[in-house]
């Protein structure tokens, strides 16, 4: 007897046809209504009686996870449409505003929300199904479907119709399109297909045909495109002739009445194989970056390759790379950390994310998988697609040139090609046998040179005469509760001499509610502000005290002068001291080889070393004056002035692609 089954319940037919198949099944099971979306109907039975249910708030999703522990359920299907509501509109409970807070799922597009809660849901130990494994019945067959079949016209459109909805659901917005004599009518939004086929009975063809295929790389155990009686009738009314659905990937909710509707209409119904329409496709990447500064990276070389050709991408990463309509595999944060000591805690957590991800890029097949930083998950990653025809670039050297030089060769026995940000890194991993490209670093095209400090002074209502320091103390969890109070101390001691002085901290969105609730003890005006905001803060600031990160850069880049502050776990401070070669860990410091940026680390970030380092550059122009003009020498050796960075990445697997072809 399999286990009890819960079916959180959306809106349509389908979550009634489960409840239905249980029944004749004998199969025990609870119904996780949600408010707003099911329809009570659902729940009637042939009898009068009513299923066994509860109702719940989307919003409340960890507090109806507890309830279906009490009633012994062990699997979970999703079933039926849930509309996307706005975070105003959860509500949520605790552990549900936790998740949404640390995973930053509200960011991503539909198909990487629904991956996240998947894996939400299974962290809480439920196993979740597809609706395949609870009715097999449902699934769209290849081949037609019904009496009437599509024309050699019909199949033109099909194949442009095919190619729409596969450009849609790359950009994680929809699973359908309407072409009509080779024109594309529509595209579904989050709206759906009912709106979808609204909007083209508008325009009133006398043909076309509607195509719903599933997202690449899309969570197959929760929304796979669906077609129902509703929708034959709405795409005869819309003048159609005719719906494509993807086979063994789509379902037909009551194929029965499906299929009279549509011979009676006289509409054709045929399942496709997508496989089969691939190679008209532009290729498959998949990307995988693993914290914020990777995830930057990651979306302006998404950008650059879509100014040069057309391809379609999946992977895992952060609101930049959703930007550019990657959907991830699941939330990118769970990557997001450092340090021996600090990964420890993690590992187990990881090493499923690893298979996972090993499994879902066999799946996808991509021509190439891009993998950019955080060595330790894609390096995992990478050797074990070692030999299965995809090419395996690395984007972001490891730092051999700092620790660990016997990393180059074992990098070089799986990696395909290596691309790197800094001029000196090549050959290291050229007398390997890596071809290795150097692009230059993307500060140089992050845009932290053109802030506006005079209309941020004026937008946050910040004298022009007061000290502004901006303060950035990491975007990870463990940085942030390490430095803020230090900075704390920094800043206190800085203000006993500066009545009017103000800090800025610019915070990444999942840390946000923590950094101001840190601050609002500190004894200055303290603005806590969005990343579209962080340059103009630059811009404004009379100086930075940051963590070691590519932020220092980007300081360095808004001719801000800054002080370098880091602390970590003591574990990893013993290790880093035995391992580490480089005498710097800022990258105008390294590329100089002096210290021109001040570095208080470890066991000097402390706020009677810091605080005076700042406090020179506060009131001193001539020290401000030396540190940024050694910046700019270090600047002009990492790109500035010459090709845009992603610009040179995207043209280097371009190549790497067109090779692939040509052999």
């Amino acid at each position: 007897m399999p286990p009890k089954l819960g079916i959180i319940a959306g809106s349509g037919d389908l979550p009634a046809r489960i409840i239905k198949s249980c029944l004749e099944t004998g199969r025990d099971f609870m119904v996780a209504a949600i408010e707003g979306q099911a329809d009570p109907s659902l729940l009637l039975l042939d009898d009068g009686s009513e299923a066994p249910h509860f109702w719940l708030r989307l919003g409340e999703a960890a507090s109806a996870l507890n309830k279906l522990k009490e009633y012994n359920v062990g699997e979970l299907v999703m079933a039926g449409a849930i509309r996307r509501p706005g975070i105003a509109d959860l509500r949520p409970d605790l552990k549900t505003a936790a998740f949404l807070t640390k995973s930053g799922a509200m960011s991503f597009g539909d198909d990487g929300l629904l991956k996240a809660v998947i894996g939400f849901i299974e962290d809480e130990g439920f196993k979740v199904v597809g609706i395949e494994d609870v009715l097999p019945d449902v699934i769209a067959p290849l081949g037609v479907i019904g009496a009437h079949k599509p024309d050699a016209k019909a199949m033109q459109d099909i194949g442009k119709a095919i190619a729409a909805a596969i450009e849609i659901g790359t950009a994680d917005m929809g699973q359908g399109a309407v072409v009509w004599e080779d024109k594309i009518l529509a595209r579904e939004d989050a709206e759906g297909t009912d709106a979808m086929l609204a909007r083209v009975a508008e325009q009133r063809p006398g043909g076309g045909v509607l195509a719903k295929v599933s997202k690449p790389g899309q969570e197959k155990r929760a929304d796979l495109p669906t077609i129902g009686v509703r929708t034959v009738e709405a795409a005869a009314a819309a003048g159609l002739g005719g719906i494509v659905v993807e086979a063994a990937a789509s379902l037909i909710v009551d194929k029965e009445k499906v299929i009279e509707a549509a011979d009676a209409k006289g509409l054709y119904i045929i399942g496709i194989d997508v496989e089969d329409f691939k190679e008209k496709q532009p290729p498959l990447i998949y990307f995988i970056a693993g914290e914020p500064s990777g995830d930057a990276l990651g979306g302006r070389l998404l950008a650059a390759l879509k100014e040069r050709q057309d391809i379609r991408v999946t992977g895992i990463g952060g609101p930049m790379m959703a930007e550019q309509g990657l959907a991830s595999l699941f939330p990118m944060q769970e990557l997001s950390v450092m340090g021996v000591a600090e990964v420890l805690p993690h590992l187990p957590k990881l090493i499923k994310r690893i298979k996972q991800t090993v499994s879902d890029i066999k799946k996808n097949k991509p021509v190439m998988l891009v993998t950019i930083d955080s060595p330790g998950f894609n390096f995992r990653v990478a050797k074990q697609l070692k030999g299965q025809g995809i090419k395996l670039v690395h984007y972001v050297a490891p730092s051999v040139w700092a620790w660990r030089p016997g990393r180059a060769r074992k990098v070089a026995r799986f990696l395909d090609h290596l691309l790197t940000l800094l001029p000196f890194e090549p050959p290291y991993f050229e007398r390997e046998g890596l071809p290795t490209t150097f692009v230059g670093h993307p500060v140089i095209e992050y845009g932290a040179d053109k802030g506006d400090g005079v209309g941020f002074r004026r937008r946050h209502q910040i004298p022009g005469d007061a000290p502004l320091l901006a303060v950035l103390p990491g975007s990870r969890a463990g940085e942030i509760s390490r430095l803020m109070p230090v900075f704390k101390e920094t800043v206190s001691d800085l203000a006993k001499s500066r009545n009017n002085m103000e800090v800025v901290i610019p915070v990444v969105p999942p840390m946000r509610a923590r950094v101001e609730t840190d601050a609002a003890s500190w004894p200055v005006r303290v603005t806590v502000i969005g990343s579209d905001e962080k340059f103009d803060a630059f811009d404004a600031a009379n100086a930075g005290l940051a963590a070691s990160g590519t932020v220092a850069l980007e300081l360095a880049m808004s001719k801000t002068p800054s002080v370098i502050a880091y602390k970590v776990n003591v574990v990893t401070v013993w290790l880093g001291r035995i391992l580490v070669k480089s005498p710097y860990v800022n990258l105008v410091n390294i590329i100089l080889g002096r210290e021109a940026v001040p570095e208080l680390l470890f066991d000097k970030c402390r706020a009677d070393l810091l605080a005076p380092a700042i406090a020179e550059l506060l009131d001193n122009e001539e020290v401000r004056k030396t540190q940024n003009d050694a910046a700019l020498e270090a600047l002009s050796q990492l790109g500035l002035g010459g090709p845009s960075p992603s610009g040179r990445a995207a043209d280097a697997i371009l190549n790497l692609i067109h090779e692939g072809v040509r052999k």
